[in-house]
């Protein structure tokens, strides 16, 4: 056998060195935790009372629904390209601001090995709220409607407050591409929660290195795809918007501890305790600075919850997860020495959709540092000698709630709080606490709210339910292609009538809809003072596509609905 040679000797020793150097530097344990396995846990504790009154069901508690299904019922439907929901959100904007947008092409979400440099992860928050009026109360969308949207996974992750129900909803917009048909379902908690640990927004820390809110990251954006905006989205973006971002999801994350303070904190039979929470909140609101936390009526709410108030307290969900930087991860002598030992994400591997768990989890794992499946401690944990219930529930009410209630009082804050003390004790009852609830119960006349009826809504959908398909009833397929888009799923009951379990149940409901053929009578209609009926909008992206079909096509269409004297 031939004896190493001394230069043998010395790359082997080299060889030897590098791996215990890459090994003393990049020690930090990879996370193992499996999304799958995470997924299937089950809690182990007895319910809460803001568990048994907020439960964690996939589909919204009856007769409640997320704030994105009421701002897509009242727009009748869903936008599409995603830059015309973008739009839609701006225009709710009382000054016509764009929503807070960023781009993130190496982040954390399920979704992550879909998106890159070139078609990376967008990312949006509401930042405004709506005044009242005489008759109606504004809307607060401010911290409580976000949207992830994924263009090669064709999906948009939603995550929007429900205020009927004192929770954030999980959403998917499914099968969002040009002529698909989406579809609007409500997704598995259960997964969602494995990051979103106590079901609310999260966002990473300062300064935010995956987001185009820093130089390094935006400029690998545009050397992939070019300074060009991607989805209305500019490529370059100040570091105020992530701040601005991680600043909502912190707004949305009081909104869960709000609730349990207002619940477990002042206990079951606590309508005294939560009277006193709420007119501090007004007090507080009405003057934040003379505030004084200190004073007798302050001491008087924490007599009421050392009554009840939790033993182990009531944790604030900690909705901050490490910040990562992917880029510098892999420059330097520890970037080189990592790329040795671990492999990049290809483009296109992991999850397809929020369902793909298996492939998930075969990616290379996170450290468990930045990793978010890894179980985060609580931000805060709140004794009965902490008042932050205080604080919550004046972030409930709007700038324009305040000053609605400073006109009917004469702005004068003993007024208010006189009709606080005189509210009967029912007011106060153990249920979810409700912006739009405690207006109408303080107002003289009570005012509408956009975003609580449900009567006129398609019941909701849960993720999981298969897409319906067309096997018998072939004359289905033309308005598959061109029609399901906004009449098949819609959240707005009036527009969903070509829904239904089978295809016949779809045929049935079509042929049920009589002014379908007067719709799509172009030849008849259009130039008169009813072409603004014609069916598809001359702004969708299915109008052009039916119109190239010609008129032969669309009379085949018409022929499917039964005519008017048909025998």
């Amino acid at each position: 056998m031939r004896q190493p040679t001394r230069k043998h000797l010395t790359i082997t020793v080299i060889a030897t060195l590098i791996a215990i150097t890459a090994w003393v530097l990049l020690r930090q344990p990879a996370s193992t935790t499996s999304i799958t396995e995470l997924a299937k846990t089950a809690p182990l504790h007895a319910q809460t009372l803001s568990e048994k009154l907020i439960p964690e069901t996939d589909l919204p508690p009856p007769g409640t629904r997320s704030l994105f299904d009421h701002l897509i019922v009242q727009n009748d439907g869903l936008p599409y390209p995603f830059e015309k929901l973008i739009a839609l959100l701006q225009k709710q904007h009382p000054e016509g601001q764009t929503p807070v947008s960023l781009l993130i092409p190496h982040g954390r979400s399920l979704l992550k090995g879909q998106a890159d440099d070139a078609r990376p992860r967008i990312v949006v928050a509401a930042d405004y709220q709506t005044g009242n009026t005489p008759v109606a109360l504004g809307t607060a969308p401010q911290g409580q409607l976000f949207l992830g949207f994924v263009e090669n996974a064709k999906e948009i992750e939603v995550l929007s407050y429900n205020e009927a129900a004192g929770r954030f909803e999980f959403q998917l917009v499914q099968n969002y591409c040009e002529g698909c048909v989406p579809r609007i379902v409500y997704a598995r908690r259960a997964i969602c929660t494995t990051c979103h640990q106590g079901a609310t927004p999260i966002f990473s820390q300062r300064p935010w290195n995956e987001t185009n809110g820093q130089q390094a990251t935006a400029n690998a954006i545009a050397a992939a795809r070019g300074d060009k905006p991607y989805h209305s989205v500019p490529v370059r973006q100040p570091l105020s918007m992530p701040e601005r971002y991680d600043q909502l999801t912190d707004v949305g994350n009081f909104l869960k501890a709000t609730q349990k303070l207002w619940l477990e904190g002042c206990g079951a039979e606590g309508a005294e305790c939560r009277r006193q929470m709420l007119s501090l909140a007004l007090l507080y609101a009405d003057n934040p600075g003379g505030f004084d936390a200190k004073s007798a009526e302050a001491d008087r709410l924490r007599q009421l919850q050392a009554a009840s108030f939790p033993k182990d307290g009531v944790t604030v969900p900690e909705s901050d997860i490490h910040n990562r930087d992917p880029i510098g991860e892999k420059q330097g002598f520890k970037g080189w020495l990592s790329s040795l030992v671990t492999r990049d994400i290809r483009f296109g591997e992991g999850a397809k959709d929020n369902e793909d768990l298996g492939q998930f989890d075969k990616l290379p794992p996170l450290a468990v540092d930045v990793d978010p499946l890894t179980l985060r401690a609580p931000k805060q944990v709140l004794k009965a000698t902490d008042i932050d219930g205080v604080y919550g529930v004046a972030g409930f009410f709007t700038e324009a709630d305040i000053k609605t209630l400073g006109e009917q009082y004469g702005f004068d804050i003993r007024k208010l709080r006189a009709k606080v003390a005189a509210l009967p004790p029912e007011t106060f009852a153990a249920r979810p606490l409700s912006r739009v609830a405690m207006m109408n119960a303080l107002l003289d006349k009570p005012r509408q709210y956009c975003c609580l009826k449900t009567d006129e809504m398609s019941p909701p959908v849960a993720s999981g339910v298969p897409p319906l398909k067309i096997v018998r009833n072939l004359q289905l397929k033309p308005y598959e292609e061109h029609c399901f888009a906004c009449h098949r799923g819609n959240p707005a009951k009036r527009l969903d009538f070509m829904n239904g379990e089978n295809e016949d149940a779809v045929l049935a409901n079509l042929q049920a809809k009589k002014e379908i053929r007067d719709a799509l009578d172009w030849e008849r209609y259009e130039g008169t003072d009813k072409a603004s009926k014609l069916m598809p909008p001359r702004d969708s992206v299915q109008y052009p596509k039916l119109k190239k079909a010609g008129p032969e096509f669309r009379q085949k269409m018409r022929e499917t609905v039964p005519g008017m004297f048909d025998f």
